[in-house]
């Protein structure tokens, strides 16, 4: 089976680094789910959305820009990725949220990214 890669906007990333994939899912209820006095917990689920934190490390200038003009500033955008929940490759439609850049290295045609950070948080439910 062919390698799948990362990408946005169908535009291919560097990929992210071992411990740079994590996924998280978020469910949310009803306003009428509630534990009762007995502490059971009496809950209606509307959905679940699911969010990935990204991270790399050592990007090139280049590497780090490219990413960031995929993601910044939109409503929403198409993503390439590995879906844990249905097993399997797939494109999905996100945004992003808390973006961390920390630069080691300002030295004229030589600017290396320390580390580039973010979320991206699904627009349509699982």
């Amino acid at each position: 089976m062919a390698q799948e890669y990362l990408k946005f906007n169908d535009v291919t990333v560097k990929i992210p680094d071992r411990d740079g994939y994590g996924i998280q899912f978020a469910t949310t209820s009803t306003s009428d789910s509630d534990r009762t006095q007995d502490l059971v917990m009496h809950n209606t689920p509307i959905g679940t959305v699911e969010s990935y934190s990204l991270k790399w490390s050592n990007l090139t200038l280049s590497e780090a820009s490219l990413i960031l003009r995929q993601v910044v500033n939109k409503s929403s955008f198409k993503v390439h990725y590995l879906d844990v929940y249905s097993g399997k490759w797939k494109d999905g439609w996100f945004y992003a949220s808390n973006f961390n850049i920390t630069p080691i290295d300002l030295t004229a045609g030589e600017e290396r990214i320390d580390s580039l950070s973010f979320n991206i948080v699904g627009v349509n439910p699982i």
